[in-house]
């Protein structure tokens, strides 16, 4: 008999960020300067979609729009809502710096997704989140 169980998405992947610009894999050399050539990349730990972490967050978004009632939500509120759920599902970083802090607590991922200049490290982990091959 087969178990279906056997297929479960894994709780968490590390997501190796790339260039926007040549989707190349970024690497940092030992003194923590962007380097093709480094030995240390550039990742993110992204839980899955099946994950406890994703889960509560998806609970807590709805929980809000249940308190909100009818009320739509603004663009800007849709985007930080967003933020939100991206924020519960990074877990940690490695070789990742943002306003010259190693990112690693709730604050600064929150902080770094918000910020539109560097859009695309949002985009790569929303990707990551919808790509289920990353999670076997």
């Amino acid at each position: 008999m087969f178990d279906v169980k056997s297929l479960a998405i894994k709780e968490s992947t590390v997501l190796h960020l790339s260039n926007p610009f040549t989707d190349e894999k970024l690497y940092v050399n030992d003194k923590g300067e962007l380097d093709p050539m480094g030995k240390n990349p550039v990742t993110v730990t992204v839980a899955s979609t099946g994950s406890r972490q994703y889960r509560l967050a998806v609970n807590a978004m709805i929980n809000r729009g249940i308190k909100r009632g009818n009320k739509k939500l603004t663009a800007e509120e849709q985007k930080q809502e967003g933020i939100e759920l991206l924020v519960a599902c990074c877990l940690d970083s490695e070789n990742l710096v943002y306003d010259g802090e190693d990112v690693k607590s709730d604050a600064q991922f929150r902080a770094m997704l918000a910020d539109d200049s560097i859009s695309f490290i949002k985009q790569q982990i929303d990707e990551a989140l919808g790509t289920i091959e990353l999670f076997k």
